[in-house]
C-alpha cells in the first residue's frame, strides 16, 4: 500500500511540474523558420519565443485570436500586415497585454515567459541578437491560425 501511495504522489508531482504539451512543427518547418528569411512583400515577421527551461505553457494572442501556445524553449513565427497590433500572453492564472507597431519588411522578436516567482507572464520585445539566439535554441510550435 505504501508503494502505491509513493508512486501516486510521484506521478502527481511530475504532472504538476511539467507544462501541458504543445504541438511541435515538423523538423522542416523548424529549420525553415531558423533561416530568418524576410517576410513577404508588405508584411512583417514576428517571432514569439519562450527562452526559459521550465514553466507553464503560455498562450499567445494577436488581436482577438489565440495564434498558438509556447512551452519552455519553443517559438513560433507569424507574418502580420503593417500597422499597430494588440498582443498578449495568457496562462491559466494570468494575462498580460502589450502592443507592437510594424513596418513592411521588419523582423521583430517578442520574448514571452513566466519569470520564476512571478504571478503574471511577461511579454516584451527583445533585441534581434537575443531573439535569434532564443529561436535557435528552441523548437517551433504549430500555430493555430
Amino acid at each position: 500500500m505504501r508503494h502505491a501511495i509513493v508512486g501516486a504522489a510521484t506521478l502527481l508531482l511530475a504532472a504538476c511540474s511539467s507544462p501541458p504539451p504543445v504541438s511541435l512543427a515538423p523538423p522542416g518547418q523548424d529549420a525553415a523558420g531558423k533561416q530568418f528569411n524576410p517576410p513577404p512583400a508588405g508584411m512583417a515577421a514576428v517571432y514569439f519565443y519562450n527562452p526559459t527551461s521550465n514553466g507553464p505553457t503560455i498562450n499567445v494572442t494577436v488581436g482577438p485570436m489565440v495564434i498558438g501556445s509556447l512551452a519552455p524553449t519553443s517559438w513560433m513565427r507569424v507574418e502580420l500586415g503593417a500597422g499597430w497590433h494588440a498582443m498578449s500572453c495568457t496562462t491559466a492564472n494570468s494575462a498580460n497585454p502589450s502592443s507592437i507597431t510594424l513596418a513592411p519588411g521588419q523582423m521583430r522578436f517578442i520574448d514571452i515567459e513566466m519569470p520564476p516567482g512571478s504571478p503574471v507572464c511577461s511579454i516584451r520585445e527583445a533585441s534581434p541578437d537575443a531573439g535569434r539566439a532564443g529561436v535557435l535554441a528552441g523548437q517551433r510550435t504549430m500555430q493555430i491560425q
